[in-house]
């Protein structure tokens, strides 16, 4: 029998009511990164950011959505992907075998789980059957060393028969402050799980927190992200979720929520409401030492969602006390608003991705946005990314395919800024700006390159790559999923 996966049909959901049509394209996966740190992943460990990615809806061993994870490696010049490795479940050292709608890879996470220098990756398979058990899902650490990602082991789930989709969602912090990274597991239940470090080579971990949502859940849990809100060096965990929007279950509303960490874990028991959102990001925006989190929200008031016709990000401040979501949030932001290029038109998908970090070095935090359905002249659903200054996010520019120095062409249903990732990849402390289009040459995706400066995202020198340049099959896949790094 055919499964029928969740994510699927909220990405099918979503490209049928902003742009009339059956489509199907990956949401991506929230990622956080800290305006004050460099960059997040090294995998191998030589001072350069690295930059993860999936394609999880490929074709591996003749299995369809299998799907696949690879790895670029930063250096001097920014980003290189003839310097790179690819990993399915059918390589050698991995967990499992690549079968048909696994989807290995639409949920990513990195930290250094084992502790041992090297950034590691934690990849969801939400659609693996274990045993049995159907969609049951798994997530497998891929292991840095010397020489990059390498190996891996699985992640056991603390209680298969209470959920499926275990890996739906990903995300990696310390969420105690005992010095050992801990890693968010979402499920396709009203609750995720925190597995806490350190993590071993042979599988064991510390100990689990089950996390409960404040209220049910429709589909699971959409988008999860961890960051500092309240400086204290324990991270916080944000989660967003559908609900029914009618007494009858009908239509869908989104909530998120954040939950502060402290010495014991998860401080369950005061969940922070939040604003609900498609996608979260957490990073330092206003140079305080305590992280924003942005929330973009791609549904519409056509829908019956809170969004604005075309998207919107609001992004609630952080503070000594935690996230301030009062009734002004820091900013409410859509194409309608001071600073932020291009016009709130419905279905523009404005929100789509979010990602946060340091681009022109002056210690505030600058705030990536993919506009994932945005028009571009007479060619649909093009897509195209907003990338806000720190601070004040007043000033902006948009960044597409048919800007100057940008590698390709503004296409129909390239859905660029599907996925967008802020990090320092070239170690000059600036932010370079990572662009993923989903659904690139009829879902083959792509990905963009481009260098953050004292000037900002610099277009010189952009750089474009796909499954081509690896030398892998040009065929469905939505290649650049997930970016993280």
């Amino acid at each position: 029998m055919h499964k029928h996966h969740p994510r699927l049909a909220l990405a099918a959901a979503t490209a049928a009511a902003l742009t009339g049509g059956l489509l199907t394209f990956a949401a991506a996966p929230a990622t956080a990164a800290s305006a004050s740190r460099s960059y997040r992943a090294d995998f191998n460990g030589d001072g350069y950011g690295d930059v993860a990615f999936a394609a999880p809806y490929a074709t591996v061993g003749g299995k369809v959505l299998a799907g696949y994870v690879a790895v670029v490696y930063g250096g001097s010049s920014g980003l290189n992907p003839a310097k790179r490795t690819v990993v399915s479940q059918n390589t050698a050292g991995v967990p499992g075998t690549a079968e048909e709608e696994d989807f290995f890879g639409e949920a990513l996470a990195v930290g250094d789980l084992n502790g041992d220098g090297y950034t590691d990756l934690a990849v969801g398979a939400p659609g693996e059957d274990v045993g049995s058990d159907t969609d049951g899902g798994s997530v497998t650490v891929l292991w840095g060393s010397s020489s990059g990602i390498k190996n891996g082991t699985t992640v056991k789930d603390p209680a298969a028969a209470s959920h499926d989709e275990w890996g739906r969602r990903l995300t990696a912090g310390d969420f105690n402050g005992d010095g050992k990274a801990d890693l968010a597991v979402a499920t396709s239940a009203s609750h995720a799980y925190v597995v806490k470090g350190r993590f071993t080579t042979t599988g064991t971990t510390g100990g689990t927190q089950k996390i409960d949502l404040p209220d049910k859940a429709k589909y699971g849990i959409d988008a999860m992200a961890a960051g500092d809100t309240n400086g204290d060096k324990k991270a916080d965990l944000v989660l967003t979720y559908r609900t029914a929007l009618n007494s009858d279950g009908s239509g869908d509303w989104t909530k998120g929520v954040a939950y502060l960490g402290t010495s014991s874990g998860l401080e369950t028991s005061v969940p922070r409401p939040l604003n609900g959102g498609t996608s979260i990001a957490l990073g330092d925006i206003n140079g305080d030492g305590y992280d924003e989190i942005a929330l973009g929200n791609v549904f519409t008031k056509e829908q019956g969602h809170e969004g604005s016709p075309g998207g919107k990000v609001v992004v609630i401040r952080g503070s000594e006390g935690g996230p301030i979501n009062g009734d002004i949030p820091m900013a409410q932001l859509t194409q309608d608003s001071e600073g932020v290029p291009g016009a709130d038109e419905a279905g523009d998908g404005f929100g789509a991705s979010v990602s946060i970090a340091d681009v022109n070095g002056d210690g505030y935090g600058e705030l990536a946005i993919g506009v994932v359905f945005e028009d571009i002249g007479t060619r649909k659903d093009t897509g195209s990314t907003v990338v806000l200054t720190g601070y004040a996010l007043k000033g902006g520019r948009a960044i597409s395919q048919d800007t100057y120095n940008v590698p390709g062409s503004p296409e129909s249903m390239d859905y660029f800024g599907s996925d967008v990732l802020l990090s320092d990849v070239n170690k000059d402390g600036h932010a370079d700006f990572t662009v993923a289009a989903g659904f690139e040459d009829e879902g083959v995706g792509a990905i963009t390159a481009l260098q953050g400066s004292a000037g900002g995202v610099t277009t010189a020198g952009a750089r474009s790559f796909g499954p081509g340049t690896f030398g892998l099959s040009r065929a469905y896949g939505s290649f650049g999923t997930g970016l993280i790094g």
